[in-house]
Order: structure tokens, then sequence, then C-alpha cells
């Protein structure tokens, strides 16, 4: 059901601490099409029905000359804001929301939590998913309920993004998924929260450093993250080892055994063992378009992209259209 009609937008662009430099340059300003990455996304988000005001974190000057020049294409309701980047995304996303309040940048974020702000959600989204399309932002807005939870984290399933997979010898993005009992699962970039009530914060910057599930010693620093946070995270170290054996299986060529395993990680307990690490309440959030997903991480998904821009932004048009 429908609860949530609109709220403000971050859209992080910063280059410092645990982010990825593609072709040797902060990915924001990658060009697609003679446009910067960051362009792309910000005009599906400000094209979106359910999305107001927007605030832009990152290298200032560089950002706002950006949006001088293809200023012809950001059109659509809603002011955007050029927040200079701290030292990692967390404190990015802290100024971001100060921002998006519509209050100054010496403003503390933690010196908002008790007050009339603490209940007010954001959307947040990366640089990096040229791809998005206002139709699958509002989708995203339009299934959160923000009224019952405190973070909405987008997933899509691999029925989806299957259409983006390389094929017939053409390149394409496949991803790594989250193996659970019901599907084959993947993040799509898009969060929703009101991030004065989460009791941990902090621990969204740890999952941010440690995101890819497929580099052993990132592997090793979540589990132990998790065996030594308190009880609370418990039941979370269960999902997340049984995960991560299910995972090894299916790209070491044991799928039978890879579904055996994840037939014992229900779809809820994602948001459950989340909301224990992050002391919040979570909902996951299904899209169906698949743009959201599909993020440049290396320079092999964004020849992928360069490639089929046309045809899959087309694909997902059609989707819209439906």
């Amino acid at each position: 059901m429908a609860v949530t009609s609109g709220m403000n937008a971050i859209l992080l662009a910063g280059d410092r601490r645990a982010s990825i430099q593609v072709r040797d340059d902060n990915k924001a300003f990658l060009e697609l099409n003679g446009v910067p990455l960051f362009i792309h996304v910000l005009r599906a988000l400000k094209q979106a029905r359910h999305v107001h005001n927007l605030v832009v974190v990152g290298p200032f000057d560089r950002i706002g000359a950006a949006l001088q020049k293809h200023e012809a294409l950001l059109v659509g309701d809603g002011n955007i804001r050029v927040v200079e980047q701290r030292d990692n995304m967390i404190e990015n996303f802290k100024a971001g929301y100060v921002a998006s309040l519509g209050l100054d940048d010496d403003v503390e974020f933690w010196d908002l939590k008790g007050t009339e702000h603490e209940n007010v959600p954001v959307l947040v989204s990366p640089c990096d998913i040229p791809l998005l399309t206002p139709a699958e932002v509002d989708e995203f807005v339009a299934r959160s309920n923000m009224h019952e939870y405190d973070y909405s984290i987008g997933i899509t399933s691999e029925k989806v993004l299957s259409h983006y997979h390389p094929a017939n010898g053409n390149p394409g993005i496949q991803m790594v998924y989250f193996h659970v009992q019901e599907d084959l699962l993947r993040h799509n970039n898009l969060h929703i929260a009101k991030p004065l009530t989460f009791a941990h914060l902090d621990y969204i910057e740890k999952m941010y450093e440690w995101r890819y599930q497929t580099r052993t010693a990132n592997i090793l620093r979540m589990f132990f993250s998790l065996l030594f946070a308190g009880w609370r995270l418990l039941k979370g170290l269960r999902v997340f080892i049984l995960m991560q054996l299910s995972l090894h299986y299916d790209r070491h060529g044991h799928p039978k055994l890879s579904d055996r395993i994840r037939s014992l990680v229900r779809f809820n307990r994602l948001a459950e063992g989340i909301g224990n690490a992050l002391g919040a309440r979570v909902q996951v959030v299904y899209t169906h378009f698949g743009g959201a997903a599909l993020d440049v991480d290396n320079a092999a998904d964004l020849l992928a992209i360069e490639k089929h821009y046309d045809e899959w932004m087309e694909y997902q048009q059609g989707l819209a259209n439906q």
C-alpha cells in the first residue's frame, strides 16, 4: 500500500574514504553519452513524482560546474543544493540530511535528535546508477511504508536483472546475489531512512566499506563484527553465515547444495537481521525495473552500459508503460 507521498533526496557523490574510482576518476564524473553519471541519476530523481528537493554531496566546485553545464537536462520541480563532501560516506550522509531539512551547514546532525526532525525520512541514492528511471524511484517510494518503519532498503530479483546479463557474446552486467529461500536478490542502491531514529548508525559505514562480499577479507571483517557486536546481532550472524555458504557453493559449481542451504534463510529474516544491527525498524522493498541495481563498480560494467544504454532505457520505459 502506498503510504509515503514524497520526500527530499540526497545524492552521494563523494570520493574519499571507502569510495572506489573507475578509470582513475570519481565515478560521479565519468561520462556516459557526454553526460556525467551523477547528472543521469539526478535527472531521474528530479523527474520522479514523489521526490521534492535534492541535495548533492561531493566535491563542491566540480559538482557546481557540471550542474551549470548540464542545467538543461535537469527539468522538473524542486531545488538542488550542493554540499561539500566530508571524510567518509556516513559523514556525507549526515551533512546531506541536515541540508535536506533546509538547515544551515553548521548544524550538528546529532543535535537534531529528539526534535521535530527525528521522524522526517529522506531518500538516498549513490551517484553511479545512470540507468535509474523516475518510474523506479516512484515505485520504491510508493512501496516504502515510512509511517511504520525507520529504514526501507530497495532490492531487485535475479529474475528481473537477468535481462541485463551477458548473452550471445554481448557484454552485460551480472551481479552477485543474496541467496534466500524465496529468491535470489540484489540490493538496488535506493534507501529511505529516518536516521535520527537509528540506535547504531555507525554500522552502515562498516557495511558500506565491507560491501564486496566475494572478497575473503571483507567476509571475515563482517563475520567478526557481527560476532562481537553483542546479543542483538546473533540472529543476523546465523543469516549471514548461511547466505555466505549458499553463495560460496553456487559460485563453485554446487547449485543443489547451495539451494539446500538457502532454503534455511527466509526472506523476512533479512529485514530482521539488518534491523537488529542498526537498532531500527527495517523494511525490504522490491522494485521491478532493474536500472537502480546496475551500479558502475568497474570499467567493464561501464562499457556494458555504454553499449546497451539506449536499449536498456527503452526496455525500462516499456515496463513503466505497462
